[in-house]
């Protein structure tokens, strides 16, 4: 092979004018050689010693395109090693499992693709739905259904569903080749030897002495980040069966599912999980990620100055950058979204009838920042599904063997009555209500709302809620479906289809309470045992939200009335004098004999105990508007 000097600033293997540019990082002296592989039986063909070029970076380019068939890794000191920028790795096709003496290598050169003219949909944050999973938990479950169980193409044969749903946003847990089974030392420090009974031997050929005891399912751990998974697809399998020997691209499977979400209108948001990662490594790694694999966005889990770099980076500049928090302006356009527990935590406290959150809820619900996006959820992976929120009152994380020391010790969860699964009618009706009341504050907030998969039909992990290492149905979305679970179904399409109707349920800004437009009504009203009076006293559990459509839609002359009482008793809220129409209930949480009902008379709608009602009104514009201050 003809070699020349390469270029040190060109990190991983690219493709230059020359030929191939491989550049690697080794901070210890010792010697670097770059190993070639045949695609087909493994055999090595070729050594090439490096040199350092700049700083710690060795680098060559080899002037040969027959290598483009090849596999490749380092050597150093007769250890085989894999390229920290590898686009694709062997030898990880069955997940948690690792062969003895396999030798992880990846190719120079990735199969080309046709993407068809497709690129990012640039969806705003405020016409989002968001919809988070781990991409082996969605289908792996034969509840599922699918062909392609645990693999990305098991994510398009649930495409009809995820439309049917009114999902346009797929959060992706992360789904790059992170090292669930600890089959690679240069990933594992003393501590995680510890904790998964990993006991090291030899790096050569990557082998391990002794199998982790348990896997790391979710992939919040150091990883290849160039590589989608590669048991996240089936044409991985086809390496270890009876073309074993053959690589086979996997990485055009995750391609062709991006692909087809986007042509159907659903983006594709991936969770990185950076942890002690340069800042030009993230930034070149998120930007490659965009580029070759046109994914919509990142939640990122990474350092500050890191996040800022990425904020303010021109190729990154309509790309969606999801972090815990943002605290100042930052990007060209409304591309950053915040996501942390406060929604969370907010509605599960007002849920369960703490006191004094009245305040904190309806300051979540109208929380949309001019500079980025505000991203609402109730639940996620990390903590209690929405069904076992109001079933378990304390977590059950046994199974995971750190004596239930692990996972969320304050999940402000209430089991309804009762500790777990339960034949009881009325905990099972109080819960199914409890369920279509989270879902309501959440997907009717003016946050971008996030749902975890299965909640919309209640999924449950029996407690659980830190099932990382936990590779069974417990932690696989289960897709089988009772009278319950299709009430709770049907009514988060119902809230989802509401959201969207009404556009002032999304709106691109935060709500005023002043009436700017001059329609008689503000864009965003509080009203309690008064109209336009909202009770704010620490007991107070009870509150009508009122917002205006006709601010998001000229058109639309409707009135949104949302009534929320989370007390154990029932409250009347009244209701404000609409000019030619008058309210009527278009949706409610308790649909029991106990129902919600207007009382015209007293103008004002009795909401029962725990529960919400949805109302709508089409008003005549008056012709002298009047301003009208809300006090709460």
């Amino acid at each position: 092979m003809r070699c020349e000097s390469g270029n040190p600033c060109i990190m991983g293997c690219n493709r230059i004018e020359n030929g191939y540019n491989f550049a690697y990082d080794c901070s210890t002296d010792t010697d670097i050689k770059l190993c070639f592989f045949d695609r087909d039986t493994l055999e090595l063909k070729e050594e090439i010693p490096l040199k350092k070029r700049m700083g710690t970076v060795y680098s060559v380019c080899v002037c040969d395109d027959n290598i483009e068939r090849m596999l490749y890794c380092y050597k150093a000191d007769d250890e085989y090693i894999v390229d920290p920028y590898a686009k694709a790795v062997t030898g990880c096709e069955v997940f948690g499992v690792e062969q003895e003496n396999t030798l992880h290598l990846s190719p120079v050169k990735l199969e080309s693709f046709n993407w068809e003219g497709d690129v990012p949909l640039h969806l705003p944050y405020n016409d989002c739905v968001f919809y988070k999973l781990n991409v082996r938990g969605f289908t792996k479950s034969r509840s599922s259904k699918v062909k392609a169980k645990g693999t990305f193409r098991g994510i398009v044969e649930k495409i009809p569903y995820l439309k049917e749903l009114g999902i346009t946003t797929l959060e992706f847990m992360p789904a790059y080749e992170f090292d669930e089974a600890y089959r690679f030392p240069q990933f594992i420090d003393s501590s995680e030897y510890l904790r998964y009974g990993v006991i090291k031997g030899s790096i050569y050929n990557n082998t391990v002495t002794k199998k982790a005891e348990k896997l790391n399912c979710w992939g919040y751990t150091k990883a290849f980040y160039y590589a989608p998974k590669a048991s996240y697809s089936i044409p991985a399998e086809d390496n270890i069966s009876e073309k074993a020997g053959k690589y086979n691209d996997y990485t055009t499977e995750f391609k062709n599912m991006v692909k087809c979400l986007h042509n159907n209108g659903i983006e594709v948001v991936m969770e990185f999980f950076f942890d002690g990662v340069k800042t030009a490594y993230i930034l070149e790694c998120v930007r490659y990620w965009v580029r070759e694999y046109h994914i919509d966005g990142v939640h990122l889990y990474c350092d500050e100055h890191s996040l800022n770099v990425l904020a303010a980076d021109p190729q990154l500049a309509d790309t969606k950058i999801i972090t815990v928090g943002w605290n100042s302006d930052r990007g060209t356009y409304k591309h950053m979204a915040s996501c942390n527990n406060d929604a969370q935590n907010t509605i599960r406290r007002y849920l369960k009838g703490d006191e004094d959150m009245l305040r904190p809820f309806i300051n979540m619900a109208g929380a949309n920042p001019y500079n980025a996006a505000v991203i609402n959820y109730v639940a996620s992976n990390n903590g209690f599904t929405l069904y076992d929120l109001v079933s378990y009152d304390r977590k059950h994380n046994e199974l995971n063997g750190e004596n239930n020391r692990d996972g969320e010790n304050y999940n402000f969860s209430w089991n309804c009555g009762e500790e777990g699964s339960t034949r009881k009618l009325k905990v099972r009706q109080l819960r199914i209500k409890q369920i279509k009341n989270a879902l309501v504050m959440v997907i009717l907030s003016q946050g971008t709302p996030l749902i975890l998969a299965g909640d919309e039909f209640m999924n449950t992990q029996q407690g659980n809620n830190n099932p990382y290492c936990i590779d069974s149905e417990l932690s696989w979305v289960n897709w089988r479906t009772s009278n319950d679970s299709m009430q709770i179904l049907e009514w988060t399409k119902k809230l989802i289809g509401l959201r969207k109707k009404y556009g002032i349920l999304h709106s691109r800004e935060n709500l005023s309470l002043s009436d700017s437009k001059s329609l008689g009504y503000p864009d965003m009203s509080y009203h309690g045992s008064n109209a336009w009076y909202a009770d704010m006293e620490n007991y107070c559990r009870q509150i009508g939200i009122m917002y205006c459509n006709s601010y998001a839609d000229d058109k639309s002359r409707s009135l949104i009335y949302i009534a929320y009482n989370m007390h154990w008793e029932k409250h009347n809220l009244a209701l404000p004098k609409v000019e030619g129409s008058s309210f009527k209930i278009i949706a409610a949480t308790n649909d029991g004999q106990d129902k919600a009902f207007i009382d015209k008379e007293a103008r004002s709608v009795c909401v029962p105990e725990r529960s919400i009602a949805i109302l709508v009104a089409e008003y005549q514009e008056k012709k002298k508007a009047r301003i009208i201050k809300k006090r709460y």
